[in-house]
């Protein structure tokens, strides 16, 4: 097979949408492994918040969570390998396809997941905790 071929043949395995299957609990693990690489250490800031009463616990969950979202995007780069196959978990589609997706498509995905999250209990039970 020729390389034109080649390339022909991986441009027709690359669809042009994707479902994310629902959170569960065992997705916690790969979102700590790949927040843990991330975090950023201006949060303390949002804590200092909360013991000050500036901000409730919940507003400072949301602003927290949009702020790992943020750090995700910007250090893909170094956490790529981690974050596809994360993405390939929930949608089914294979890691070195989700690369070729539509540009956008890896953003696209960890805001859908964030914004899953964010719907969920999952920042109220983080919320609760000492």
């Amino acid at each position: 097979m020729s390389e034109m071929e080649n390339k022909t043949a991986l441009e027709a395995e690359i669809p042009d949408s994707y479902i994310l299957r629902p959170l569960c609990d065992e997705d916690l693990y790969p979102m700590l492994a790949i927040i843990g690489k991330v975090f950023p250490d201006d949060l303390k800031d949002a804590f200092v918040y909360v013991a000050s009463g500036q901000k409730t616990i919940k507003e400072v969950g949301y602003d927290v969570a949009y702020r790992l979202v943020v750090a995700v995007i910007k250090n893909l780069h170094t956490i790529g390998d981690e974050v596809y196959a994360f993405l390939s978990d929930l949608s089914g589609i294979a890691p070195e396809i989700i690369r070729k997706m539509k540009f956008g498509t890896t953003p696209k995905m960890i805001w859908e997941i964030y914004r899953e999250a964010q719907n969920s209990d999952f920042f109220q039970v983080f919320s609760e905790l000492p």
